[in-house]
């Protein structure tokens, strides 16, 4: 009856872990606004987190850890210190793109920045299973793709061809919602299919 809660834990272990290391990105995201002011603040902080919280990250090599780096160091400077017109026009886009770009360099990298997260909170006999870089490969594809599809969103608010509002929220509240529950469900689906002699990556 053990072993059940412990599976539990590291679970929601994998899933915490990641939602750290978007951490930075989701506290620039609530503070920043509608005034210049709130943007430098929100790029400030974000920046602070990524040094504060994933030094250990940095160290390891962490590619969403370098491209948070990378990314609040780029605004200080355009935002912050220059006020560069364009980008901050174009910011929305700018942070989507960078993600997706991210996850995208990670798995051409063959290091699936999924995969860097999940060697911290899986357990060794886990991730000496076969299927295990494959989940993380297949996972870190999906955050791309949600990352595209949120670029292509804010790419239609900044240039007028969506109104953004409560339904834009929803939609983008909804695009995090739906990697984090993939996060979570989608190693037990392959776990399942495996135990059973499935091929996971045969449809039906």
């Amino acid at each position: 009856m053990i072993f059940p809660s412990v599976q539990v834990s590291s679970k929601m272990r994998e899933i915490l872990s990641i939602l750290l290391g978007f951490l930075p990105w989701i506290v620039f995201g609530a503070i920043s606004g509608p005034s210049l002011f709130r943007l430098k603040a929100a790029i400030i902080a974000a920046l602070a987190l990524v040094l504060v919280m994933g030094y250990k990250q940095l160290s390891k090599g962490f590619i969403l850890t370098w491209g948070s780096l990378f990314f609040f160091g780029f605004n200080l400077v355009m935002v912050v210190l220059f006020e560069n017109l364009w980008v901050i026009k174009n910011l929305d886009i700018l942070t989507n793109g960078s993600l997706a770009a991210i996850a995208c360099l990670s798995i051409f990298l063959g290091k699936p920045f999924v995969l860097q997260y999940a060697r911290e909170t899986v357990p060794p006999e886990r991730q000496a299973s076969p299927v295990f870089y494959r989940n993380c490969w297949t996972l870190s594809l999906m955050w791309m793709v949600i990352f595209l599809i949120a670029t292509g969103m804010s790419g239609a608010k900044t240039y007028g061809w969506w109104e953004g509002g409560i339904g834009y929220q929803a939609v983008s509240l909804g695009l995090i919602g739906s990697g984090l529950w993939l996060n979570h469900w989608y190693p037990q689906y392959v776990h399942r299919r495996t135990k059973t002699g499935v091929d996971p990556d045969r449809p039906g």
